[in-house]
């Protein structure tokens, strides 16, 4: 009985979906980042104010093979390209894109004047959407790797074939990640071909950024997450709900509906794995982050935000600061 009734509330929201005018967006507004990394906890918070409409991961919906797929920003991908317009249309209306929509945001979305859309496949072609939609206001979320890939390993999610991936498309690997190539493909074991993947992925991902795009590191967010993320959202032009404050709350009642996992505290979530990895494993963390040569999270201290170009080191909200980069263009 209780299937039959999921099968109807989808096709229920599926005809609703499509029989309702789409969205006409004035601005759009894109959180990209790895799965995981806490894209899906901001974009949620970043959605709740008035008249945005959220898709999310309207990416699943693009071809698999790869999943992380390289463009360099000159690539003519006209098919992509109305796909990726597409989702930041509001016109990706998937039970998997809408489902952190309820009644109420479906029947909102014809007068939403905002679209906001979360994707966490998009990574490598970054410079690519920015060529094409110029107009596109983008935050980028990094993580720690240790507490990401724990957090994939729960999950029996294997970085050794999402680093393969990577390996797997010459454009990539002879172009931008070759000065990398030998330490990516002679990584053995969980931590090392995690860190490789990390390093890649967030190598790329630095090299895109571009202002007005917005750089922050998810543990930055958690450490003082409302004012934070009220900040974000003024610099993306994104109104803030009223229900931000209850949201964040690791004592809210509210732990289910759409987008509503159980209650935390943020600024806790970002130390309690500390305990969770071997001083070996983060040796071979660190072993390998250091041919990356990325800013990010020195010695493996998750609280030290030292990133040129990201919003932590322009000196908001106290944290501290570097001049200095190891990044190239």
């Amino acid at each position: 009985m209780r299937a039959w009734h999921s099968r109807l509330r989808k096709a229920g929201r599926q005809l609703l979906a499509h029989g309702l005018p789409a969205p006409r967006p004035g601005h759009r507004v894109a959180v990209v980042g790895l799965p995981r990394s806490g894209t899906s906890w901001l974009a949620k918070a970043l959605s709740l104010g008035p008249g945005v409409s959220y898709y999310f991961e309207p990416d699943v919906l693009l071809p698999a093979n790869p999943l992380y797929r390289y463009l360099p920003p000159e690539a003519d991908e006209p098919v992509l390209e109305r796909a990726l317009a597409d989702h930041l249309d509001g016109r990706a209306v998937d039970e998997y894109v809408i489902a952190e929509q309820g009644l109420r945001e479906l029947l909102a979305r014809p007068r939403a004047r905002i679209v906001l859309v979360k994707w966490v496949r998009t990574g490598l072609m970054l410079e690519w959407i920015g060529a094409c939609f110029p107009g596109l206001s983008l935050v980028q979320i990094v993580r720690h790797p240790v507490p990401l890939f724990l957090s994939w390993r729960q999950r029996g999610w294997d970085p050794e074939f999402n680093l393969r991936q990577l390996l797997s498309q010459r454009a990539l690997m002879a172009g931008p990640l070759a000065p990398f190539a030998d330490t990516m493909c002679h990584a053995v074991g969980f931590w090392e071909q995690a860190a490789a993947f990390w390093g890649a992925m967030t190598w790329m991902q630095y090299r895109a950024h571009r202002p007005p795009w917005l750089l922050v590191e998810h543990e930055w967010i958690c450490l003082d997450a409302e004012p934070r993320i009220r900040l974000l959202a003024g610099l993306l032009g994104l109104p803030v709900g009223d229900g931000l404050a209850q949201f964040l709350s690791p004592r809210r009642n509210r732990v289910s509906g759409p987008g509503y996992g159980r209650a935390r505290d943020p600024a806790a979530e970002v130390y309690k794995w500390q305990d969770a990895v071997t001083a070996v494993e983060l040796d071979s963390v660190a072993g390998v982050l250091e041919v990356f040569g990325l800013p990010f999270y020195p010695g493996l201290e998750p609280d030290r935000f030292e990133v040129p170009g990201s919003l932590s080191a322009r000196g908001s909200q106290g944290s501290r600061t570097s001049t200095s980069s190891n990044m190239g263009s």
